[in-house]
């Protein structure tokens, strides 16, 4: 640990492996199956995923939810302290019958708490909906490399992903932003039906752009 205002070290916490997370308000620090209490440091067992390996960690911005995922494909969601498991996504990257799921490697809550996105050691980024616990749209277009890091901006529109060997990738996840950028690529005529269904092709044809637009 270290005080970085005076940049020196104030103290050496073992047992913590990888996958760490600090809770915002800073009393508390989460590693592969074990839980730190701060300042004063004591290190307790914690299985945050089922007795599976933690892949990723993340907590909301005001510490009252803990996001964890696993070698698996599974994702726990967990009260700030964590005590209380408030449910699990289970299907994260759906794999064909006979093969592995997509391990879990990294993980971000929006500002407001209400999506987490998830990345793949394949290369996989899906946005999910916390309340309901049901994916956004399908998975997100990516170079296909293991997500290292996932971020949000601060205002929550726009989520960043971080792999190895490639530009960091960005991506609109506010939807009237969406809907901005489409129009401004495709004219104010909008898209056409062929175009609509490579854009969005989880939701049914309307015309969005320009005088053409439907209402909402």
């Amino acid at each position: 640990m270290w005080d970085t205002d005076h940049q020196r070290r104030t103290a050496v916490l073992t047992g913590l492996a990888s996958s760490l997370a600090v809770r915002p308000d800073g009393r508390l620090l989460l590693g592969d199956g074990r839980v730190a209490r701060l300042p004063s440091g004591r290190v307790g067992g914690h299985d945050l995923v089922q007795g599976d390996e933690v892949g990723a960690l993340a907590f909301a911005s005001d510490g009252s939810l803990l996001a964890a995922g696993d070698q698996t494909g599974r994702v726990a969601l967990w009260d700030g302290n964590p005590r209380h498991r408030a449910g699990v996504l289970r299907n994260v990257f759906p794999a064909p019958l006979g093969e592995a799921a997509e391990a879990v490697s990294a993980l971000a809550l929006s500002p407001d708490g209400r999506t987490l996105a998830v990345g793949g050691d394949a290369g996989s980024v899906q946005p999910w909906d916390v309340a309901t616990r049901q994916p956004l749209g399908g998975p997100l277009t990516t170079p296909g490399e293991s997500i290292d890091s996932l971020a949000f901006a601060p205002d929550g529109t726009t989520l960043y992903a971080g792999s190895p060997h490639v530009p960091l990738q960005r991506y609109v996840v506010d939807p009237e932003r969406a809907v901005t950028e489409v129009c401004a690529r495709t004219g104010s005529t909008g898209l056409a039906r062929t175009q609509w269904h490579t854009y969005v092709p989880d939701a049914p044809y309307r015309r969005i752009c320009g005088d053409a637009a439907s209402p909402g």
